[in-house]
């Protein structure tokens, strides 16, 4: 009889960036609340004063190739404070089955 039961044996690997401790490693804590001190916590986006979430956003998105890369995990100039609704535009949206990166 062959068995349709799903081989679940695989030890399951985190998922993007989150998985890789990178946002708790203390080199990035101290950076996050640089910018956060920079933009006086106000969003980049759409001008407003952030009271509730907010987001420390990657401009260039950085991932598992490029997270060593200094220039893009952690240079100021690569980073934005975003309200939890202008990151969640800026990572959510699409067109045309592509992030819009090239907007931001």
């Amino acid at each position: 009889m062959t068995s349709y039961l799903v081989d679940n044996t695989e030890e399951i690997k985190p998922q993007g960036m989150r998985g890789t401790g990178f946002y708790s490693n203390k080199k990035w804590i101290e950076i996050r609340d640089f910018i956060t001190r920079r933009d006086k916590m106000t969003c980049q986006s759409c001008g407003e004063p952030i009271t509730g979430r907010y987001i420390v956003d990657h401009i260039k998105e950085v991932n598992e190739t490029n997270v060593h890369d200094w220039d893009i995990a952690y240079n100021p100039e690569n980073l934005q404070l975003l309200c939890q609704s202008c990151h969640n535009a800026k990572t959510f949206s699409t067109v045309g089955g592509t992030t819009n990166e090239t907007f931001w």
